[in-house]
């Protein structure tokens, strides 16, 4: 649910993404244009050939449009292109947090392993978690369907779910 409340909700400051994808990307870029809504072009990924905008809400949480495919109207020939990226807002996260000494965790099949930096931190909902420099975190994410990008000072799901009851709380019937 997108809702909009007056007086304003105090809510923890999270970084949130929210991503819609939309048919005709320009009739809805047009309306946000009307209302004066500040919108800022992303390029062509390869997963919205069609277009990619920005926009950040009243809260500060950004929010991507995409277009899947090309509209007949779009100009052919159009190289699939992008500024901006999930992990390179991680990895820009974890340099301004002072970054890591840490060298990419992930060998290749003779077990050696690679020579860069890490960039990102990622982990799956079993706990694991390694850090990887962004070529291999981007190879990671798009061929293990659990991994996700990690908070850089957390321990995954694991630490998440050692806090958490394994049943939901059970509250007292009233009566």
């Amino acid at each position: 649910m997108l809702t909009s409340t007056q007086p304003r909700l105090d809510v923890p400051a999270l970084p949130l993404l929210f991503y819609f994808y939309f048919d005709d990307l320009a009739v809805v870029l047009r309306g946000l244009e009307e209302g004066g809504v500040a919108t800022a072009h992303m390029g062509y990924p390869p997963h919205a050939r069609g277009g990619e905008v920005r926009i950040t809400d009243s809260d500060g949480n950004t929010v991507l449009l995409g277009q899947l495919d090309p509209s007949a109207s779009q100009p052919a020939g159009q190289e699939p292109t992008s500024r901006f990226s999930l992990l390179r807002e991680a990895a820009a996260v974890v340099r301004a947090g002072g970054g890591t000494s840490t060298g990419c965790q992930v060998v290749d099949l003779l077990q050696q392993p690679c020579p860069a930096k890490a960039d990102v931190k990622l982990a799956d909902p079993d706990g694991g978690s390694l850090w990887a420099c962004l070529r291999h975190a981007d190879e990671i994410l798009l061929t293990v369907p659990t991994a996700f990008i990690a908070n850089p000072s957390g321990a995954g799901l694991s630490g998440y779910r050692s806090r958490r009851p394994l049943t939901a709380p059970r509250h007292p019937q009233p009566g």
